[in-house]
């Protein structure tokens, strides 16, 4: 039987192929950046049962001590994430 490309359960050509893989959902080796005494963000490209691709975005930013400071470098992760899922969604768009 010969299975369609956009067939869920067919390994794509950037999947990992190990126990990443599972429930028919597939997922690539991830990518890592780490920044020495700030944080660490990794991305992973995932295919999901439906077919549907998208990247997952995992990130670990060092907080201050000071409870002040701690909430508004988190605020200034989530405003700056919104604005780079906005640009990355727009790009979509765009090429279409």
């Amino acid at each position: 039987m010969t299975r369609k490309p956009h067939d869920p359960t067919h390994h794509t050509g950037w999947c990992a192929r190990d126990h990443r893989c599972n429930h028919a959902e597939h997922r690539s080796d991830d990518i890592a950046v780490t920044i020495p005494g700030h944080g660490r963000a990794v991305l992973t490209r995932v295919r999901d049962s439906q077919g549907r691709e998208y990247g997952e975005l995992r990130a670990r930013i060092h907080l201050d001590p000071d409870e002040y400071t701690a909430r508004v470098q988190l605020r200034t992760a989530l405003t700056d994430l919104r604005g780079l899922l906005s640009r990355a969604a727009d790009y979509t768009r765009r090429s279409a």
